[in-house]
């Protein structure tokens, strides 16, 4: 990933925070500071924010999920939708992340979507077991 998001605390020095600009800039990377820290820094907020409106068209039964996933994928560009990406990192990772944030917050925004906790407690995960919204073919270590 071409991103580094540089996070600033309260005791941050300047001088940190530049070193650590020059690092990621001998890295190859872009940079980008957050002045204050924050759950899920930049992409991630707002990442989530999205995703979770995936959510919210699917339980209330506007498209399917695959159509979600083509609307994202054609209409804004990103490399793969929501829900493709879930599966990618695994729907128990999102379905925590989304509960610790509406744990955490109290805010309604964050519940997790009944059909992503049901698809974590049925043990589909994504990639990792083989189903979560898409199929994968699970390769065996077996001889």
């Amino acid at each position: 990933m071409d991103l580094v998001e540089i996070v600033r605390g309260p005791e941050t020095s300047d001088e940190t925070v530049r070193s650590a600009l020059a690092m990621a800039r001998e890295m190859g990377r872009t940079a980008v500071i957050l002045n204050k820290e924050i759950d899920g820094f930049i992409v991630n907020r707002i990442l989530h924010a999205a995703t979770q409106e995936a959510y919210r068209l699917l339980d209330a039964d506007v498209a399917s999920f695959e159509d979600i996933d083509t609307a994202v994928e054609k209409g804004l560009n990103w490399p793969m939708g929501p829900f493709r990406l879930g599966d990618f990192s695994g729907l128990d990772v999102t379905y925590n992340a989304r509960l610790h944030m509406y744990r955490s917050t109290g805010d309604e925004r964050y519940r997790p979507s009944p059909q992503l906790e049901a698809k974590v407690k049925a043990g589909k995960l994504g990639r990792k077991s083989g189903e979560g919204w898409y199929r994968y073919r699970v390769e065996s270590s077996e001889c």
